[in-house]
């Protein structure tokens, strides 16, 4: 088969979900599959370790900034020979994906980097979040537990497919023994609202009076690298944290580490759960955050209470730090292990192999799903760009979404001169579910509440250390 794999950021930021479809194509194509990648044109980031004299795939390249790249992306999509297309894309950028696919034929397979409830509270709407889902032929989750978060009537074409475990990393463990500093580490975008690293440094400064020969280590950047600098500063532990910036292979730091933290709530999968336990680093999360709460088993770490505070994460934290250097080995020995038969020996990639081979026969016996719709809508004659009431904060499990609205929604998107610029919404339209509507209403409200406040304590703080007081070197208060 040809495999495209659009990866829009592929060409500008090394994260993730650019690391794992990198490895999934790099498979395909070692089993005897002809692959395209296809990403957004722009400046690379000087972390992404490809360009596009050297990249080994066919890449297409497309710009989608206005409506006549847009135009232009779609005959080249068209054009490219395609059996089947996967896209793996974050936040709202999977509203691209039908008007891009639309008149192509080519059926489309959308893997979900994201803990799909996300999309409940996101600041696009359900209704195009999932109207974009409900052009896929195929949609691949990361966990089994993931299928009930989304729309009853897509769940039939949901799949659950994980992150392949990364071969086991290059250890010295007699090395490690012998070290007399301990790092515990965290990696990942420094973005707040994600990540939520300030909880992983303020557990760190409860436990710094019982440890002092540990340090923190935090691989990464992004918009909140100066609020997690100047809160280090404000704990006191600034001078035993080490913040490494960017890199596009995390493995030298994962070596050089003793335990590893995930403090999101949220995550797709944790892609850098794998990649510590193939360190044979114990691993440590919230029980919140599903991926930790499925995937850290007791003998591979510990799992933070439901209370989601710094306290309930030092004191997870604290008896895997209580131990000696062999007894941790123990543990991270174990998590490598159970990762390893869960996720590796190619099983994810017979996984995925076997879940594009499947959308593709299936597409010769009946069209792709976006094709299908659009027919449909075209016999009937429907205007697309009637979109009907407002569904914000609409959940999941709402009876409002049924495939009648779900296709209306994917044609309305598929037509669109700019599919992340929705039509305007009739004013005080309202819809039956009037106590569901309430109670999300008031959960997205707090949620906003939430992210509004520390935007302005990370404004605030910013201020504070430019001022001619922050520039002296005072401690800010």
């Amino acid at each position: 088969m040809k495999i495209g794999f659009v990866s829009l950021d592929h060409l500008r930021d090394w994260h993730g979900t650019t690391r794992l479809i990198d490895r999934i194509a790099a498979e395909m194509a070692s089993r005897g599959h002809r692959v395209v990648i296809i990403a957004r044109a722009g400046a690379a980031s000087k972390k992404v370790p490809v360009s596009r004299l050297e990249y080994p795939h066919e890449l297409i390249t497309l710009d989608l900034n206005n409506d006549r790249g847009r135009r232009a992306a779609r005959e080249k999509i068209a054009a490219s020979g395609m059996d089947v297309c996967a896209a793996s894309v974050g936040n709202n950028q999977i509203m691209y994906m039908p008007g891009l696919l639309r008149g192509s034929g080519i059926p489309f397979v959308f893997g979900d980097p994201h803990d799909p409830r996300v999309r409940t509270f996101a600041s696009w709407q359900p209704y195009e979040s999932y109207g974009a889902l409900a052009s896929a032929d195929a949609v691949q989750t990361l966990l089994g537990r993931y299928i009930p978060f989304y729309p009853e009537v897509l769940r039939r074409r949901v799949t659950p497919i994980g992150v392949p475990a990364p071969p086991p990393g290059d250890v010295d463990f007699a090395a490690r023994r012998q070290r007399e500093t301990r790092v515990l580490i965290g990696v990942g975008r420094f973005n707040e609202m994600m990540k939520r690293f300030s909880l992983l440094l303020r557990a760190f400064a409860l436990l710094r009076a019982d440890f002092p020969d540990w340090r923190l280590k935090l691989v990464g950047d992004g918009p909140h690298w100066d609020y997690y600098h100047i809160m280090a500063e404000q704990l006191g532990i600034k001078h035993l944290v080490d913040f490494t910036g960017a890199v596009a292979d995390p493995g030298a730091h994962y070596e050089s580490a003793d335990l590893f933290c995930l403090s999101s709530l949220i995550e797709g999968f944790g892609l850098v759960l794998a990649e510590a336990a193939s360190y044979a680093l114990p691993l440590v999360g919230f029980r919140v955050c599903v991926p930790a709460d499925e995937l850290i088993k007791p003998d591979m770490g510990a799992l933070a209470a439901e209370e989601n505070t710094p306290g309930a994460l030092a004191d997870a934290l604290r008896p895997l730090m209580s131990l000696s250097p062999e007894e941790r080995e123990k543990i991270g020995v174990n998590a490598r292990e159970a990762f390893g038969r869960m996720y590796g020996g190619g099983i994810v990639y017979d996984q995925w192999e076997g879940l594009l081979t499947e959308t593709f026969e299936n597409a010769k016996n009946g069209g792709t799903t976006l094709e299908r719709i659009l027919n449909r809508k075209m016999k009937a004659d429907e205007k697309f760009d009637i979109i009907g009431p407002e569904w914000d904060g609409l959940g999941p499990d709402s009876p409002i979404w049924t495939e009648g609205v779900l296709e209306r929604s994917a044609a309305a998107i598929a037509f669109r001169a700019d599919p992340m610029k929705a039509p305007d919404r009739p004013e005080g339209a309202e819809h039956e579910n009037n106590d569901e509507i309430i109670r999300l209403r008031c959960e997205l409200a707090r949620l906003r509440q939430d992210y509004n406040r520390l935007d302005k304590k990370y404004a605030s703080l910013l201020a504070q250390l430019h001022s001619p007081a922050g520039k002296r070197g005072k401690r800010i208060k």
